[in-house]
């Protein structure tokens, strides 16, 4: 009995030593995540993201891990040295986890959402070789984007051997969103008029069976058009309540399922 309230102190001090590493970690991880979910992968792309999800099993890990060290190491007997040395170490096991988590999901970020014919194509910064972006005529896409998603549309050639280059290699799976060369600043009104009917969604979902599921992210009164996003991450579709692209909001359904 006497040892054990000898050792209660200790404990006590051990448990809010790790309290105290455990809402440090929660706020690094936090801020982490921010950037990751809102400015690199918004929705739905963070949910489509299996990097996604294993970055999120590494923060759940890094905030359990820090208390849990903190229990380990901590002891208000040691010299002040001692626990500055211990910490420094423990922190920079943390921080060199959390770093090598951000940049793998940095460097595989989504960059372009390309406005190709009648659909749209979400460009990683992966899949982009540097010689081609270093070929980008407007000097704008010479540089990734680091934060957020940027719209473009596509100019398409009008040399006919150029077109058909650009066809041989899409076959070989390298198709025109691939090339900033062809990037461009989307005319005002141009991917609205392409989009396709809200009616043409509907009726294709009805005959698959699959309407009820995504009913209630529609507008009401189905008057909306719609254009399919295409990604490494998935399908959806992007739909413009009235028509009007500047409200636009997605919508979780791959409108090519039988």
């Amino acid at each position: 009995m006497k040892s054990f309230s000898m050792a209660r102190p200790l404990l006590v001090a051990k448990l809010r030593a790790a309290l105290l590493h455990g809402l440090v970690t929660l706020l690094v991880a936090l801020v982490s995540a921010g950037v990751v979910f809102y400015l690199w992968y918004p929705a739905p792309l963070a949910d489509k993201s299996g990097g996604v999800g294993l970055y999120f099993l590494l923060l759940l890990v890094e905030v359990c891990l820090g208390p849990l060290m903190s229990l380990v190491i901590f002891n208000p007997q040691k010299q002040r040295s001692e626990l500055v040395r211990d910490y420094f170490l423990v922190g920079c096991i943390q921080l060199l986890a959390l770093a090598y988590g951000v940049h793998s999901i940095y460097i595989a970020r989504p960059v372009y959402q390309t406005f190709v014919v009648d659909r749209f194509e979400v460009v990683s910064a992966l899949e982009l070789d540097e010689e081609d972006i270093l070929a980008a005529t407007d000097k704008t896409y010479r540089h990734l984007p680091v934060f957020g998603l940027r719209e473009v549309c596509i100019e398409r050639p009008a040399d006919a051997q150029e077109r058909s280059d650009i066809l041989f290699s899409a076959v070989g799976g390298k198709d025109v969103q691939l090339m900033p060369k062809y990037y461009r600043q989307c005319n005002a009104g141009e991917i609205e008029g392409k989009a396709k009917a809200g009616s043409a969604l509907i009726e294709g979902l009805k005959a698959r069976g699959r309407y009820e599921a995504v009913a209630g992210e529609l507008p009401a009164d189905n008057n909306f058009t719609w254009l399919p996003v295409k990604s490494r991450f998935g399908v959806w579709v992007e739909i413009y309540p009235g028509g009007r692209q500047a409200e636009a909001r997605s919508v979780d359904v791959d409108p090519f399922v039988e």
